[in-house]
């Protein structure tokens, strides 16, 4: 018998009027019983197996099958797991189960049904938060890449897992069991995937579905993968293979650590050659022109004076709302530039760097070994969190030469005698 449950505050979701009625039903039969007052909640002081004797009856049906008749009418055939009830033990474990969503205001009885899903079920209220990201994308507030992931990561990973289990019902260990299985990808990809199921957690909360979310596991920040970058002698390697064109574009991204979406996005009139200042205000997301960054934020950063040498060898555009890197006449691609990039590595002899590695890391990284501090960086490359800045901090070995010996020496070579050479 579980004792109790009501003495602790419990989230209940607003009933539809079939299960108001069911509800009134059973008040009713409450309130004939000699042991309530007229004024007394519903099952008040009641366990879960008193209430399920209230709640409705058993009854064979064809075959060797059972169902239950729930107080309001309704046949109940299958379990919440939709098992039909090939005896009356299984049956009556539905009837307590029934009796124990009662007891929580959470009782659904699509939950209960094989050809209905409840609007509680996880893959319900996954697909109705998927459709409300399609809408926010369509009003420009989120990245068509980005909402690809999501879509991908839904339909693909969290649907499959859950099911058609209550959102009600999932609880920490089916969130570490779910983590547990995601396989096959990077570990940063995987935190993507528990961040977003998080974030859909989260809105659940906002949406008055659920009251808490969910325990989810701790990041492994030991795990972390370390940032690839390269130093300016291996960048000036690769940039001697490029042509004109496109040294002008990389060697801009190289210089103002900007992401290559923003670099494609870049207007003449984000360049104030008298200010020598450059205003990072949109991006590219795919092919689709996005008046926003990623951080959702405009910034402004210096103008890289060896960058601005190769555009004033450039024609001055008529027009400021042109883009600064166009070929033909339309912005560069990002599957362009990393083609370009790549061939580029490859004349050069260098380990396969990407682009996004070769460039923005590279910049970030190159000021941290400088000692640079974290906050600048931050602030150079637009991220909304200086958290997201510190993993440049593992490249920072310039002041941890103070912790070698303060005169080192040059030991002599001691050569090894005679006896030491033939084992004597």
């Amino acid at each position: 018998m579980v004792e109790g449950l009501l003495a602790t505050p419990v989230f209940r979701y607003p009933l539809c009027n079939k299960h108001q009625g069911l509800h009134g039903f059973m008040q009713k039969a409450i309130d004939k019983s000699s042991s309530f007052s007229p004024n007394a909640p519903p099952f008040q002081g009641l366990g879960v197996y008193e209430v399920s004797q209230r709640v409705g009856k058993i009854y064979p049906d064809r075959g060797n099958r059972w169902y239950i008749r729930l107080l309001n009418g309704e046949k109940i055939c299958c379990d919440k797991q939709h098992r039909t009830f090939y005896d009356k033990k299984q049956a009556e474990a539905g009837l307590v189960q029934i009796a124990s969503d009662m007891l929580a205001g959470t009782f659904d009885s699509n939950f209960y049904k094989k050809t209905k899903k409840s609007l509680l079920s996880f893959s319900v209220y996954a697909e109705q938060w998927l459709q409300r990201y399609e809408r926010r994308m369509g009003r420009g507030e989120l990245s068509p890449t980005y909402l690809k992931e999501v879509r991908r990561w839904v339909k693909k990973r969290f649907i499959p897992h859950f099911g058609e289990i209550s959102i009600l019902d999932i609880k920490g260990l089916h969130i570490r069991n779910f983590v547990d299985s995601i396989e096959g990808v990077s570990l940063k990809t995987r935190q993507n995937i528990a961040d977003c199921l998080q974030k859909l957690f989260r809105d659940a909360i906002d949406d008055e579905i659920i009251q808490r979310c969910p325990k989810f596991p701790k990041r492994d920040v030991g795990l972390e993968p370390t940032v690839k970058w390269a130093t300016e002698e291996v960048q000036d390697a690769i940039f001697e293979q490029l042509d004109e064109d496109d040294l002008f574009f990389i060697f801009s991204q190289a210089c103002h650590g900007t992401r290559t979406g923003e670099t494609r996005a870049l207007q003449f009139r984000d360049i104030d050659l008298s200010n020598d200042t450059v205003t990072i205000r949109r991006s590219f997301a795919g092919n689709k022109l996005r008046e926003t960054t990623k951080s959702k934020r405009i910034r402004v950063i210096p103008l890289d004076p060896s960058w601005k040498q190769l555009l004033l060898q450039r024609p001055t555009p008529f027009n400021p709302e042109i883009f600064v890197f166009t070929k033909q006449g339309k912005p560069y691609s990002e599957s362009w530039m990393r083609k370009q990039w790549n061939k580029a590595c490859e004349s050069a002899g260098v380990p396969h760097i990407t682009l996004y590695q070769g460039s923005r890391h590279s910049l970030a990284s190159q000021a941290a070994s400088r000692g640079v501090s974290i906050y600048l960086i931050s602030k150079m490359l637009g991220h909304s969190n200086v958290k997201m800045t510190e993993k440049y901090a593992d490249v920072l070995t310039q002041p941890l030469r103070a912790v070698h010996r303060n005169h080192p020496r040059i030991l002599p070579f001691r050569k090894p005698s005679a006896n030491e050479k033939t084992g004597a």
